[in-house]
């Protein structure tokens, strides 16, 4: 067995300023060891919690592939609650950034991602992807309606410039904003990070709750969720420090933390040290925002892979991350499943009333691309009501009918829609078929 160390994950930078430019550089870009140093001094025990917790995802895992259920079947919708807590305007972010950011997560996780073609020859057979639809919330947790964007201004603690990630005090309703149900939404706090001496681009807690947990865990349920500096958060965000994160994928890989991932090269410079993913390659050190597709930093057993520079739990240039392994897809989808079972509403995407082996035989969606019309051929389903839902790559539905199918053919108007992908979601209430369209 691997040995695997689990941690909590800080994503930090430190801008160097030179005669001619200031970039945003990874300079001992992880304070990870000081915050397992701390959670350890003041709940002794959270290590070898965190490494239970982690070994008992990977036995799921190794379970779920011998029983062929690492593929799930299930469409996992994830509500989203964005906390802008802002203290400048500068930092109070447009709705149009947030809509962005939850359309990267959606091609991220689901490998829709248009650089997904960029992957490497030689990693793209082990490529993962997961039935995931993130979705700004349109409840909360009082069952009012939301736009599942908040914005509140936050008050800083003195010394700190910005948000601490050490006293998480975004999270405190008196500083920043108060978490909503952490069991049933995913929180993500937008604030600035830019505290003294290096600056924080994002952090998140890995899942807690596992059956070897005891009840004084390291963290409280008021933790669980997402912080994303506002330079970093939504794609082409015009307060960008670094150009080498302006396609939102700060958010990506801190979400993967928030399931249970690690950085492929094991939160240690070393060789000898591991993810406990199987099939990610070793790396002796993190990528240094940039693209070095050469590097090779450790030799592996058997093939000797390069340095998976695409993966999105590397420091590389986020132009050049565009995958999840499949072990990688495997463990977040455990942890979903059993860490935080609350938090998704799940579906089956067998299709409209048939199996997982006939589905796409029976449903057929064109032109796709498609400009104002797309058509949806229900080959062999008679007398069935149905619900088509077309749903904007920000989780918003743009379009919401029922329609009788007898064998026939519909025609669905999406002219006045502005190009992008969409999901079309077709439903009779016990199964649902999920698809991609392009317009």
């Amino acid at each position: 067995m691997k040995k695997i160390k689990q941690k909590i994950f800080i994503v930090l930078t430190i801008i160097l300023v030179s005669s001619n430019i200031i970039k945003a550089q990874l300079v001992n870009p992880c304070r990870t060891v000081d915050v397992i140093e701390q959670e350890e001094s003041l709940h002794p025990g959270y290590k070898a919690r965190v490494n239970a917790m982690f070994e008992q995802s990977k036995r799921i895992v190794e379970e779920m592939k011998s029983s062929r259920a690492v593929n799930s079947d299930t469409l996992y919708r994830i509500p989203v609650v964005v906390h802008i807590v802002h203290t400048a305007p500068n930092e109070n972010l447009p709705d149009s950034l947030v809509f962005s950011q939850i359309e990267v997560l959606n091609n991220d996780y689901n490998r829709w991602n248009s650089d997904s073609t960029q992957t490497r020859a030689v990693f793209k057979p082990i490529a993962g992807s997961l039935n995931f639809q993130f979705y700004l919330a349109t409840t909360d947790p009082t069952g009012n309606p939301t736009t599942g964007i908040i914005r509140k201004t936050g008050t800083p603690a003195i010394p700190f410039v910005g948000f601490n990630a050490f006293q998480d005090n975004v999270k405190n309703p008196d500083e920043g904003d108060a978490p909503w149900n952490t069991d049933k939404y995913l929180n993500i706090w937008v604030c600035n990070l830019n505290t003294i001496p290096l600056g924080v681009l994002g952090y998140a807690y890995p899942p807690t709750g596992a059956a070897n947990w005891d009840a004084a865990s390291y963290t409280d349920s008021a933790k669980q969720g997402v912080v994303i500096d506002y330079t970093a958060f939504g794609r082409n965000n015009p307060y960008v420090i670094d150009p080498g994160v302006a396609p939102g994928r700060t958010c990506v890989h801190e979400v993967g933390h928030y399931l249970g991932l690690r950085h492929i090269w094991a939160d240690e410079d070393l060789c000898a040290e591991d993810d406990g993913i199987d099939d990610t390659p070793k790396a002796g050190a993190a990528s240094n925002f940039d693209c070095d597709t050469t590097k090779n930093t450790c030799v592996d057993v058997g093939v000797d892979y390069p340095d998976m520079i695409e993966n999105f739990m590397d420091y590389s240039d986020e132009h050049c991350q565009n995958m999840f392994t499949q072990e990688q897809a495997a463990i977040m989808l455990v942890n979903l499943i059993t860490l935080r079972p609350d938090l998704a509403e799940k579906a089956p995407l067998y299709g409209v009333g048939f199996s997982q082996n006939n589905f796409e035989n029976n449903i057929s969606v064109y032109p796709n691309p498609a400009v104002d019309f797309i058509n949806i051929d229900f080959k062999s389903i008679r007398n069935n009501q149905v619900k088509i839902e077309l749903i904007d790559n920000a989780g918003k539905s743009v379009l919401n009918k029922i329609l009788d199918v007898n064998n026939d053919i519909h025609a669905i108007d999406i002219s006045q829609l502005t190009s992008g992908f969409y999901y079309l979601q077709i439903s009779n209430g016990r199964y649902i078929l999920r698809k991609k369209v392009v317009k």
